[in-house]
């Protein structure tokens, strides 16, 4: 039995396995396991002393932990002693912890993004996030720092990071900030660090007869299922879900086998998907 625990960040106003990242990683994660004889418990909460207790009540063999900071999944493995492997740690990696990270190089991705945006000649570039912590404080930080190499200070172009909000009714008023400021006076992009966010801002300014990418170029990250089937297609990062999960379960099992397992970083690459919103 695998316990997969996940600390849910974001609000939702369905259940966390609709967003289709989660969805498609817990998918995945699941038919991995099931295919080496392994039952799967998933769990999830805003509350990570709630999952301090359920790991800690379970009869499990081991612990993937999806979107926790890397002490917290540390201080899983403390209360259990039994293998855990993180997706998508956040905070300061240490050598010798017995717990794996499988991760995502989400610095490099915002780089490339904000290369291309450049080279598209866009002028004006928000970064959209729902926090400044984590990987979507990574991706801004690449973001930025590309921007600023290939700028070289120039201020007539400009990069800055907007928290969009949580929920829909605060991110409904971003677009509308949005539709208050079209037409921008230099070519603009909504550079969104996440696809699902970057598709419902497609939708919701399509239906207030905004063109993308005439009036404003959107982008996203992840290259969920739904990234090509936007009008217009959404540009984004792609990075390898599946071959994310497999790591991960991949690495429990050889714990799970080798007492004198040592954990370890995986960052897996991402490539830039060009579409038709930028």
């Amino acid at each position: 039995m695998v316990a997969v625990v996940i600390h849910t960040h974001k609000k939702y106003e369905d259940a966390v396995i609709s967003d289709p990242f989660y969805g498609k990683i817990i998918g995945f994660v699941e038919e991995k396991l099931r295919l080496l004889g392994y039952y799967m418990l998933l769990y999830s909460t805003d509350d990570v002393n709630e999952v301090f207790r359920t790991v800690m009540a379970w009869n499990i063999d081991g612990v993937i932990a999806l979107s926790f900071s890397r002490n917290d999944c540390n201080k899983i493995w403390h209360l259990i002693h039994k293998p855990v492997v993180c997706i998508d740690a956040y905070g300061i990696s240490h050598d010798d912890t017995p717990v794996t990270n499988i991760g995502l190089d989400d610095s490099t991705g915002g780089a490339l993004m904000s290369e291309y945006l450049l080279q598209c000649g866009y002028e004006n570039i928000m970064v959209c996030a729902t926090n400044d912590y984590g990987v979507d404080y990574s991706r801004w930080t690449g973001a930025r720092e590309m921007f600023e190499e290939m700028t070289a200070g120039n201020k007539e172009k400009k990069i800055r990071l907007i928290n969009i909000g949580e929920t829909q009714i605060t991110r409904e008023s971003f677009y509308q900030q949005l539709l208050r400021q079209i037409p921008f006076p230099t070519k603009t992009a909504a550079f969104f660090l996440s696809d699902y966010f970057a598709i419902e801002a497609i939708s919701y300014l399509g239906s207030k007869g905004i063109r993308v990418p005439a009036d404003l170029g959107i982008a996203g990250f992840d290259d969920i299922t739904y990234a090509h089937l936007t009008v217009p297609k959404l540009t984004t990062i792609h990075q390898n879900m599946e071959r994310k999960a497999e790591l991960a379960v991949t690495e429990l099992l050889s714990a799970i086998q080798n007492p004198i397992y040592m954990g370890k970083e995986v960052l897996l690459d991402v490539i830039l998907i060009a579409r038709d919103s930028i």
